[in-house]
């Protein structure tokens, strides 16, 4: 009973689906504040100290907006998509380390990593069904720009995910985070920032946010949703944009793991866990604050003519420097 009764506290509570929920939450306020200061404006300011509550109530009005769907949508995959978006992402994140340990206790497997980027690419595809489904002329264009997109950068963001694996000698998240006595980001830059990049068109954000473009397209895939349907799909993009920065965080910043000082060590991996994913957010949400939105044809061009053969060098140096750089792995 001891053992049922952890578990259920670390799925449900802490570091589970409430924590993750707060902390997604909490960051959708911290990436409004940092582009707000970006832009010369204040951000969310009243509602809650210094405007914390602000998400909490916009997810609070979606919720009693009414839920409509359209006469010629599928009816069946306009509500299950949004969901199953939101359940995917969540489930991905539970092998995340947070507080030196996976969620689900003993979860951690050789070979998680492949796990969790496919995940990721299924729940991608599911955003891309939300828009489809909904047969508005401006959704498909979104929905198609989704597929065109998000799967064709995932093939970069793999490779670039394999030079940490092949660092580490593991493709085991938790044995990556351990094995970084110095930081991958120190040893391997070039992988670092390139995967920013791939990263930042895998969310969307600026200068790639062209599949919810709302100059030409409107909304895209999201233009049909509304209410509950559309409070999942917005959440869901929220604990998406924190399951990238803790990727980012596991593979090239060590992952929880950090100066422990008084106290229990589960506190302070969940504290450094937690400064180093708002640090990346900082960095993915400068970047899209300061760049100007790409056309489809030249994010097309970027991913298949520049990001595919700039991320097999990167590997290719990788594996050459790997000889110079294992001394410094732990």
């Amino acid at each position: 009973m001891p053992i049922d009764l952890v578990f259920f506290l670390r799925v449900l509570i802490f570091p589970g689906f409430a924590f993750l929920l707060a902390f997604s939450l909490f960051c959708d306020w911290f990436e409004r504040k940092v582009r707000a200061r970006m832009q010369n404006r204040m951000g969310p300011s009243y509602t809650g100290p210094i405007g914390l509550l602000q998400p909490i109530a916009d997810y609070i009005k979606l919720l009693t907006k009414e839920d409509i769907i359209p006469a010629q949508a599928s009816r069946l995959l306009f509500t299950v998509a949004p969901v199953l978006a939101l359940s995917l992402f969540v489930f991905t994140f539970y092998y995340i380390p947070i507080d030196g340990l996976n969620i689900i206790p003993n979860s951690s497997f050789e070979g998680d990593l492949i796990l969790v980027l496919v995940l990721i690419t299924i729940a991608e595809f599911t955003m891309f069904l939300s828009g489809w489904s909904s047969t508005n002329p401006y959704s498909g264009i979104g929905a198609t720009r989704v597929l065109t997109q998000f799967l064709g950068y995932d093939i970069p963001l793999i490779v670039f995910a394999i030079g940490p694996a092949f660092l580490s000698g593991s493709l085991s998240m938790a044995t990556i985070a351990k094995k970084q006595t110095v930081p991958f980001v120190a040893l391997t830059p070039w992988t670092f920032i390139l995967f920013l990049i791939t990263l930042q068109a895998e969310l969307g954000k600026d200068p790639f946010d062209i599949p919810h473009a709302e100059t030409e397209i409107v909304a895209g895939y999201v233009t049909e949703f509304s209410g509950r349907k559309l409070a999942f799909i917005e959440i869901a993009k929220d604990i998406q944009v924190v399951l990238g920065a803790a990727l980012v965080t596991v593979l090239f910043l060590g992952g929880p793991y950090g100066p422990v000082l008084l106290g229990p060590s589960a506190i302070w991996y969940t504290f450094w866990f937690i400064v180093k994913v708002l640090a990346v957010i900082f960095l993915l949400e400068y970047v899209g604050s300061v760049a100007a939105r790409l056309r489809i044809d030249q994010v097309v061009k970027a991913n298949w003519r520049l990001m595919m053969p700039i991320s097999l060098l990167a590997l290719a140096l990788t594996i050459v420097c790997e000889p110079l750089l294992s001394p410094l792995v732990g």
